[in-house]
């Protein structure tokens, strides 16, 4: 089972991306119960990319469009810390990759 840490800039896109949105916020908690226990849970579909801001990291789904950037120490097996490093779309303009 792994912790879950946000990175100050994840934490403020998730207060805004869940501001006055029930069902954003309830879909973000099962993610991140699912991200705890099995971070390749099939229904996350996990996968490698290369964000912008961050270069390669893993992206899980949140929701059809919204996505979790995330990564942790895959050669330290001891350390089971995921940092979040960003949250957001997955098209348009403002797309987390």
């Amino acid at each position: 089972m792994f912790s879950i840490r946000f990175l100050d800039y994840a934490k403020k896109k998730v207060e805004k991306l869940i501001k006055n949105n029930a069902e954003i916020q309830e879909r973000l908690a099962s993610c991140l119960i699912k991200l705890k226990n099995n971070p390749f849970d099939l229904s996350l579909k996990t996968h490698k990319v290369r964000s912008k801001l961050f270069g390669v990291k893993y992206s899980s789904s949140v929701t059809g469009d919204i996505r979790i950037i995330w990564d942790f120490d895959e050669e330290n097996e001891e350390i089971k810390v995921l940092e979040v490093y960003d949250i957001g779309g997955h098209s348009g303009n403002k797309s987390v990759y």
